[in-house]
């Protein structure tokens, strides 16, 4: 009797489960990231010569579609606002499901975290956009605390209030329309201030223990997996940073101990936050903020680094392929790298 009763009660709690499963895609938010996500990782068969993973500060900072027009270099931006390094692994697990890229490039900003968890929110925006599978299981059990695992296994547990607030399109949602942008997306506001942050020191600083380990995880996958790993951070006014709980306090210090690190590795560490002359970047014109790059800023730095990625690695000129090439040239006359060429950025 008792077996009976267990094995009716696991099947009704499997066909709840089943249904809350069936139900998420409506109620997750159809924000951006979303969109992005899917179709980078899923929907798209296009060829990706060089992914870039990170947080906001990589979703703004380097622009497919930039190198894409001057080099010829295929390339999606899987970064999403306020993502951890722990997640950013995952989610390059999930895109190495589907592409095989030759550069994989990582923005560590988010070493400098210090808590154990990022923000459930933050989170929600890459975890909530991967299909159900074992990677997805082993990132939820890492990267969120025990007691939001139910709400990462059914994100409809998460968002149920939203029952009152669902339209049509949450029904119908269409990702492929922002698809042209390849995952990037920069604001037009001018920051208007100048870096007061950086200061030219040998000092160092720890990096947090739970981020080093995945600093080192990600240089075993590109073994493993064959791709060339580039490490960077982007232009920044860690003065926030520095002064935030749940953050290292020395921002400057913590990418000498990167750069030391990734020296010993032998993986490039691009510190484009030291580079900023080079690059030419007008930190109060070309930042959105006093962290993120604005499309201006943005287009500068994409530019430099697809010299850099030229320069350095072998990677072909897909705009001789004309199938592609007329796809990706359509995609270009609509991205926020065309609006910055025709003046039209920020009207």
């Amino acid at each position: 009797m008792l077996k009976k009763l267990i094995c009716k009660g696991f099947l009704f709690l499997s066909v709840i489960a089943f249904i809350l499963a069936s139900f998420s895609s409506v109620f997750i938010y159809k924000i951006d990231h979303r969109g992005k996500l899917l179709e980078g990782l899923y929907h798209s068969e296009d060829p990706y010569d060089v992914v870039l993973m990170g947080s906001s500060h990589m979703n703004g900072g380097i622009d497919p579609n930039v190198l894409w027009k001057q080099y010829g270099i295929t390339s999606f931006n899987y970064a999403t606002g306020g993502q951890p390094i722990d997640v950013t692994y995952y989610l390059l697990q999930e895109v190495l499901k589907k592409h095989t890229p030759s550069v994989v490039v990582v923005d560590l900003y988010y070493l400098g975290m210090t808590t154990e968890y990022g923000a459930t929110g933050f989170t929600s925006n890459a975890l909530d956009n991967m299909r159900f599978s074992w990677n997805k299981l082993k990132a939820i059990g890492s990267c969120t605390p025990p007691e939001e695992w139910i709400n990462f296994l059914l994100p409809t547990l998460k968002y149920h209030f939203r029952w009152s607030s669902l339209t049509a399109s949450d029904f119908t949602y269409d990702s492929s329309d922002i698809y042209y942008l390849k995952g990037f997306s920069a604001g037009t506001q001018q920051y208007g201030k100048e870096d007061i942050s950086y200061a030219d020191t040998d000092k160092k600083a720890d990096i947090p223990e739970k981020n080093l380990s995945y600093f080192y995880k990600f240089i075993e996958l590109a073994k493993e997996k064959g791709f060339q790993l580039v490490f960077v951070n982007m232009p920044c006014d860690y003065t926030e940073s520095d002064q935030s709980d749940g953050w290292v306090n020395d921002c400057e210090a913590m990418f000498n101990t990167v750069a030391d690190l990734s020296q010993k590795e032998n993986v490039p560490f691009v510190d484009l936050c030291d580079q900023m002359d080079e690059i030419g970047l007008d930190f109060a014109k070309d930042m959105n903020n006093s962290g993120h790059l604005n499309v201006w800023g943005a287009y500068k730095t994409s530019s430099y680094f697809g010299s850099y990625l030229k320069e350095n690695y072998t990677l072909s000129d897909r705009r001789s392929d004309a199938e592609l090439a007329a796809r990706w040239n359509e995609d270009y006359s609509h991205s926020l790298a065309a609006s910055v060429e025709n003046g039209t950025a920020g009207t």
